[in-house]
């Protein structure tokens, strides 16, 4: 059983309804079926891995917004700011447009400026809290009680 890989689906599908009700862009502008299906043919122990990571920057750094500490691909492949080695092999990247490109559109920078149109903050909707308690649902949720880091 992939409990993991299912919990960082729902991590996404959720963040993309809520960007969705927030600012009214397509959920599959931030998620699609294709990623769901990637993230689910990742391996067990390198999705149990990215979780924890996921879940560390939530509850230690304090994450919130839209950015790399909390996307599921940026963390799986140990995205580090300003170093684009990672996004060559994202296919989420491939799929969505690399995020910091500012000569290539990209669904990252639509996102972000949907939220300019709507005069909305994405720290407004994506807090830290907002984080910890989907991730306390998420993990209620799929049984995942035995990792509990906090």
């Amino acid at each position: 059983m992939k409990r993991f890989n299912r919990a960082l689906v729902q991590f996404m599908t959720i963040k993309a309804i809520r960007l969705n009700e927030v600012i009214n862009v397509p959920e599959q502008l931030y998620f699609t079926d294709e990623d769901r299906d990637e993230i689910l043919s990742w391996d067990r122990i390198r999705a149990r891995h990215t979780w924890r990571r996921l879940k560390t920057n939530v509850y230690r750094r304090k994450a919130s917004g839209i950015n790399p500490a909390i996307c599921t691909f940026c963390v799986y492949h140990n995205f580090r700011q300003f170093k684009r080695i990672a996004c060559k092999s994202c296919d989420y990247g491939a799929r969505h447009g690399l995020c910091g490109s500012k000569s290539k559109p990209n669904d990252y920078a639509t996102i972000m400026r949907a939220f300019g149109y709507a005069e909305e903050n994405p720290l407004r909707f994506f807090t830290d809290s907002y984080y910890r308690r989907l991730i306390h649902l998420i993990e209620k949720d799929l049984h995942i009680y035995w990792w509990m880091l906090w």
